[in-house]
């Protein structure tokens, strides 16, 4: 199995990991000054926020619930629509279009254990 281990630092040194399986990079990685925004527009379930960096608030289209992201922190998003992001101190995110990149195409085989 492929994983891909991403480690951030934090400026106290802690540091806090990914396992992003099947998946060797975000495909964006966006920096944001405190107070900026970023956003997604469309059929985008299934797809991942990671906070890389500072931290972050995501909140999605239909959803009553707001979510604060912090450094190591991960977003799946579960509802069509807009996507909206803004840093609450300065931030990277990473922006997964899939966890998945080929579909799996194997076979499943069941085993029982005593």
């Amino acid at each position: 199995m492929n994983h891909q281990l991403l480690e951030t630092g934090s400026m106290v040194g802690a540091r806090k990991r990914f396992v992003l399986s099947n998946l060797s990079a975000p495909d964006t990685m966006v920096d944001l000054a405190a107070g900026q925004g970023w956003g997604l527009k469309g059929k985008r379930r299934q797809q991942t926020l990671f906070c890389l960096q500072g931290s972050v608030w995501v909140t999605q289209e239909c959803d009553i619930r707001d979510y604060v992201l912090e450094e190591g922190d991960a977003f799946m998003v579960t509802l069509p629509g807009l996507v909206l992001v803004r840093a609450l101190t300065p931030a990277r995110i990473g922006y997964a279009e899939s966890m998945m990149l080929e579909p799996f195409r194997g076979r499943f085989s069941q085993t029982v254990f005593n």
